[in-house]
């Protein structure tokens, strides 16, 4: 009868075992929580940057077709453009409280209103040239246009620059 209580100890586990056991379990899922927040964080951050990265692209993309089929330029600002579409639609660019709008109508309209392209824009430039290359401030004289547009979010930026010649220039 006693051999039979012996081996019914020897088939469990002792109270250090079982807490060994625990232990080394919760330094896996320690270690294994830390993977996967390492995961998240990275994924976050990459999609950040996809977004700003999206969102400039898309914006530089429409101001560059549309001027590249402009007859000319009507205003030549630093940070804001003013030309007419191949349409025959006044289109103007600009930045206000770190939005980028695009006005687009038949009518001359203003540097208000208009539609969103993008937001969290840090800087939009324009810098002119005429047919020879150098640099010009008149609107009129305007052959090409060089746009620069930086959009930043939660750290991460996104810097584009794009030379367009004008159709009729």
């Amino acid at each position: 009868m006693r051999e039979a209580r012996i081996k019914t100890r020897l088939a469990g586990f002792t109270f250090i075992e079982v807490l060994v056991a625990v232990i080394v379990g919760l330094l896996v899922l320690a270690g294994l929580h830390r993977v996967f927040v390492s995961g998240v964080t990275t994924q976050r951050t990459t999609s950040l940057q996809t977004e700003v990265n999206r969102k400039a692209q898309v914006a530089m993309d429409d101001m560059a077709s549309r001027l590249r089929g402009s007859a000319g330029v009507v205003e030549a600002g630093a940070d804001k453009i003013w030309f007419v579409d191949q349409d025959e639609n006044n289109v103007r660019y600009w930045v206000n409280d770190a939005t980028l709008y695009r006005y687009r109508s038949a009518d001359p309209g203003s540097y208000s209103g208009g539609e969103r392209m993008a937001t969290n824009v840090s800087h939009l430039g324009f810098e002119y040239y005429d047919d020879n290359g150098g640099p010009t401030a008149v609107a009129d004289e305007a052959a090409s246009v060089t746009a620069e547009l930086v959009v930043e979010r939660a750290g991460h930026s996104a810097r584009l620059r794009s030379a367009v010649t004008l159709r009729n220039k």
